[in-house]
């Protein structure tokens, strides 16, 4: 192979590395302002709840429930919970305008221990079955990410709520930790402004990094269930 040829791999090489580190950043140096609007578009918040329950029916799951359903402007968030000990199992989105439901990008695919990684890929509880057989199919890539289900994190859920509320007061003036829902291997926060609701972030309870949702957009409702 010629030196032309090498010098051609290598840029290739590393542009795709560079994609690829781009694609998995999940929020910038600092969050956009959160704001609130009483405008809807598409299916409504009840639709997207339907469609929620519908998709856990799916799943083989009998005690998973829907602790919140909150309506953004780029999509439906759902938060879903064992109901028998109200622990956080994992994230929804729903799509605002085909009521397509798919699991959440960032911690639920990121940081969740139980439902996030199966022994035989990623997201294994995607399939209407239950069965682990995830998105990359057996002995897929990143099993090693799943860990041991558990709630007792390195980051206490006090920790965790302390590094939110610094990243607020460094990133989004005028914030506060809200409602916190401990997951396996996370927790996730609202976020309010004079009380009331504005957006979403995670902290992993490992490291307690910290995640912002942007890209849900600006926040507009929510329904409680339970």
């Amino acid at each position: 192979m010629n030196k032309k040829a090498i010098i051609i791999i290598t840029i290739a090489v590393v542009a795709i590395a560079s994609v690829t580190a781009a694609s998995i950043i999940i929020f910038g140096p600092k969050a956009a302002s959160p704001s609130t609007t009483t405008s809807s578009s598409g299916i409504s918040i009840d639709q997207a709840t339907t469609a929620a329950q519908t998709y856990l029916g799916k799943m083989g799951y009998p005690d998973l429930g829907i602790a919140t359903m909150q309506e953004y402007s780029n999509m439906y968030y759902a938060q879903i919970v064992e109901q028998n000990n109200e622990t956080g199992a994992f994230e929804l989105s729903v799509n605002k305008t085909t009521g397509v439901v798919t699991p959440m990008q960032g911690p639920t695919m990121m940081w969740d221990t139980k439902y996030g990684v199966t022994e035989s890929g990623i997201m294994g509880y995607l399939t209407s079955s239950g069965a682990a057989n995830g998105m990359m199919g057996s002995g897929g890539m990143m099993t090693w990410l799943r860990g041991t289900p558990t709630t007792n994190m390195a980051i206490s859920m006090q920790q965790a709520k302390t590094i939110a509320q610094q990243y607020l007061d460094a990133n989004l003036t005028g914030t506060t930790v809200g409602q916190i829902t401990t997951y396996y291997g996370y927790y996730t926060m609202q976020v309010l402004k004079d009380g009331k609701p504005v957006g979403m972030m995670g902290i992993y309870g490992t490291t307690g990094q910290v995640t912002y949702y942007t890209w849900m957009g600006t926040y507009m409702q929510q329904k409680v269930f339970g």
